[in-house]
């Protein structure tokens, strides 16, 4: 496969995985928990062995015509079942700056501001916004291997913002996992990918299909009571 139709594939592959992260990561349920406050299962010591921590992070790769691998890593944060936040790693060999870290926030940010990277208890990274979609506004940055171990040790990634009433946006990417999954040779291929949000874009509208027909049973049976 080509470079560019690679590098194509992974810009769409994330969009997907916005749309669909909630189908296939179970651990973007723990994480929305959190944001309201609650505690999650893995918080309570009720983590089950479904959910793991490598459970934080989808990985796709796709291999290169040299024979090397290009692979994108990432998470989604929710908050009442909506965007709230995403970090994505491409790591591509073919490139001339091979890592590539994105960082996404909902729309309605001051631009000006930048948004702020922080892992952990670390210097925290003022990163400008380079590009604002229907859901979300992007920053990115080229980072080297320091940058992924400092990813590798830490506990959180927070992710900081300004909403246009400049009251503060926090969004918190847990590592926990990034190791394991990173360094893995695991990994969906786009293919793979590809097919798993067919599946829960074919289940989305299954569920919609459904409701529909409870509330057009519910119209009926009410306008037989009105009568």
């Amino acid at each position: 496969m080509k470079l560019k139709k690679f590098l194509l594939r992974s810009v769409l592959a994330f969009s997907l995985a916005v749309y669909f992260g909630t189908f296939f990561s179970p651990s973007a349920f723990a994480q929305e928990n959190k944001i309201n406050g609650a505690e999650s299962a893995a918080e309570k010591g009720e983590l089950s062995s479904v959910a793991r921590p490598e459970d934080n992070w989808l990985k796709i790769c796709e291999p290169l015509e040299n024979g090397e691998k290009a692979c994108i890593m990432r998470q989604i944060v929710l908050n009442n079942g909506q965007f709230y936040g995403s970090f994505m790693l491409r790591d591509d060999p073919g490139q001339e700056s091979r890592l590539l870290a994105v960082a996404a926030v909902p729309l309605g940010v001051l631009l000006p501001f930048n948004m702020v990277w922080q892992i952990d208890g670390g210097k925290p990274i003022r990163v400008p916004y380079v590009i604002c979609d229907k859901i979300s506004c992007s920053s990115q940055l080229v980072i080297n291997e320091n940058y992924v171990n400092s990813l590798k040790k830490g506990a959180k990634l927070t992710l900081s913002a300004k909403t246009r009433q400049n009251k503060d946006l926090v969004v918190n990417i847990n590592l926990a996992g990034f190791t394991a999954v990173y360094d893995s040779d695991e990994a969906l291929t786009f293919e793979q990918f590809r097919k798993q949000s067919t599946g829960a874009s074919a289940l989305e509208q299954q569920l919609q299909d459904k409701a529909e027909q409870i509330r057009q049973q519910q119209n009926k049976e009410d306008n037989s009571s009105s009568q």
